[in-house]
């Protein structure tokens, strides 16, 4: 018989499609929930888990005391280092979401825990779960579009109409980067595709968002292995649709993707040559843009066959990594090799 995981989630914002995963799944049991602002945060749909008679924890530290085998860590980014230890010290498997921390230094504490622990980790850069962008590597790996060349992605997104439970996000005692909090989804995005970055420089600017603590928007430009040069633009102010645009060009084709149409355009040399048609072609694909589901069904598979999952804490780690090189760019005016800390140096 599949052994059923229980499941506790901490944080009922972010974390509400994690608790609806474990409730869905079927090797999954949502056994406990935890959030301080349940029933007086309408972001909270407190009626599904009352309805469900999900149990409901009186604090945080009834939720490392229990009996769960996994512990989700949707909770603002500067919580994540210390919940992630502590549910890892209590001897849970930790699903934890993206960012993985503010800085790299936290990041270290939390990978210092998982290899103290033996337990199996997991960094939610759900991107990698969506279906366009997953066709999109296919196509990358089969050789579609031959070589990689250039590769470049956006995070735009307009922070102003969703400042977070207390105003976390915009809170100048924790001084959050938005490059990095909502950038670290294209950021991830371009090192799944293209590997991890060797030096990057950045331009910032603070225009959109002047109340908020820290720099709004930003372009960087990146070299990847091979010679792979990128651009990634991040924003959390920019008046316009949300959007995760991205683009691949290779020797011999072109494909572009986001996390939120329902197809893929592929343009292809071979193709081109023969019907005399420089036009792309569109590849349908379903629209999951936080397929959080499928992360949850691959990291609990990952536990049950004993094997290390692939976001892992050094996944996390190294997008870190990448963003705060990013913007120390922005700071010096120069170009800053991005530091990818080792097992041996945590």
């Amino acid at each position: 018989m599949t052994k059923k995981f229980k499941v506790a989630v901490l944080g009922l914002g972010m974390g509400e499609a994690w608790a609806k995963a474990a409730y869905d799944l079927p090797n999954t049991e949502l056994a406990l929930v935890y959030d301080p602002a349940f029933g007086v945060y309408d972001r909270v749909q407190t009626q599904y888990y009352l309805e469900r008679n999900i149990p409901l924890a009186k604090s945080e530290e009834e939720v490392y005391a229990s009996d769960v085998d996994i512990i989700i860590v949707a909770t603002p980014d500067h919580l994540h280092a210390e919940q992630s230890v502590r549910a890892l010290k209590a001897g849970k498997h930790v699903a934890c979401e993206k960012p993985l921390a503010p800085t790299v230094e936290e990041c270290k504490k939390i990978a210092r825990a998982v290899k103290e622990s033996g337990k199996y980790f997991m960094t939610g850069q759900v991107c990698r779960y969506a279906p366009g962008f997953q066709t999109a590597k296919m196509l990358l790996d089969a050789g579609r579009i031959g070589e990689l060349v250039t590769v470049e992605s956006e995070y735009a997104h307009d922070y102003s109409v969703c400042p977070g439970w207390e105003n976390w996000r915009c809170s100048k005692e924790i001084g959050r980067q938005g490059f990095l909090g909502g950038g670290c989804h294209a950021l991830d995005l371009l090192r799944w595709l293209a590997g991890d970055p060797e030096e990057v420089f950045a331009y910032m600017n603070h225009k959109f968002l002047p109340d908020w603590p820290n720099n709004d928007s930003g372009f960087a430009v990146a070299k990847f292995p091979n010679n792979v040069i990128g651009k990634i633009f991040v924003s959390i102010g920019v008046k316009r649709p949300y959007t995760m645009r991205t683009v691949l060009h290779g020797t011999k084709g072109t494909i572009v993707c986001d996390n939120g149409r329902g197809f893929i355009e592929l343009c292809e040399a071979d193709v081109v040559a023969v019907t005399d048609n420089m036009k792309f072609s569109q590849i349908p694909v379903a629209v999951r843009s936080h397929n959080v589901q499928d992360e949850l069904r691959d990291f609990v598979a990952h536990i049950a066959e004993n094997k290390k999952f692939v976001t892992d804490e050094f996944q996390g780690m190294y997008t870190v990594a990448f963003a705060e090189a990013a913007i120390k760019s922005a700071e010096t005016g120069k170009p800053e090799k991005v530091q990818y800390p080792t097992i041996a140096g945590i």
